[in-house]
């Protein structure tokens, strides 16, 4: 019987040594970073060819837009990712939310999460710690209140674009609520506002181009 029950032992732990997951051990693909467009796009060189990404849920201000003059802030965004990642080398994760389109947008960018090769920095979500940019609310994506969150605090913390100017007052800090997916921002008493709604300030709603509810008229 003692010996029955040590066979038996070594069976499971056999069986769990041969059945157990392992972690993978694939390398991400590793690209090289050729020019930067702006704040939050950039061309990297992937199957040889020159690809132009655009960082998922990042919205710096406008620099090369050809319709829009310089926006305010927008040549200090563009110096910033051109410090994370001239000369560098990236890998990419994607967002499953952007999967319809084959992570494209309708400029045909490649939409991505950026990370820096050398350190595994989280460019997307740096440029937003620093203040170089907005957590981009308009689409969905995985990690919107994340990105949210780390724009709030760039904001309190009057870093970069939220930084207090003569000519750029500091934003203000009052209220309104959206939901994910949507332009629309409301009152916290909306009947359009939920346990699941978001909230910026009503400046941030405005320079993000959302337009005003209808309803409770915030």
């Amino acid at each position: 019987m003692k010996y029955a029950l040590i066979a038996l032992l070594v069976i499971i732990i056999l069986l769990g040594i041969f059945t157990c997951p392992q972690k993978s051990s694939i390398a991400p693909e590793i690209y090289k970073v050729v020019r930067i467009v702006d704040g939050d796009t950039f061309i990297a060189h992937i199957d040889a060819r020159d690809v132009r990404i655009r960082l998922i849920g990042v919205d710096t201000p406008e620099s090369v837009h050809p319709n829009k003059e310089v926006e305010h802030f927008a040549l200090e965004a563009s110096a910033f990712l051109k410090e994370l990642l001239e000369g560098e080398e990236v890998f990419f994760i994607y967002d499953q939310n952007n999967s319809a389109t084959n992570h494209k947008d309708r400029y045909e960018r490649v939409l991505a999460y950026t990370y820096r090769a050398r350190d595994s920095l989280f460019v997307n979500a740096e440029i937003i710690r620093q203040g170089y940019g907005h957590a981009y609310s308009r689409y969905p994506f995985t990690r919107l209140e994340e990105f949210l969150k780390l724009e709030r605090d760039a904001r309190h913390q009057k870093l970069g674009l939220w930084a207090e100017t003569d000519e750029y007052p500091a934003i203000s800090d009052s209220l309104v609520w959206f939901n994910a997916g949507s332009n629309k921002y409301h009152r916290q008493s909306c009947r359009y506002t939920s346990d699941k709604s978001l909230s910026m300030s009503k400046n941030e709603a405005i320079a993000k181009d959302f337009q005003a509810c209808k309803v409770c008229k915030p």
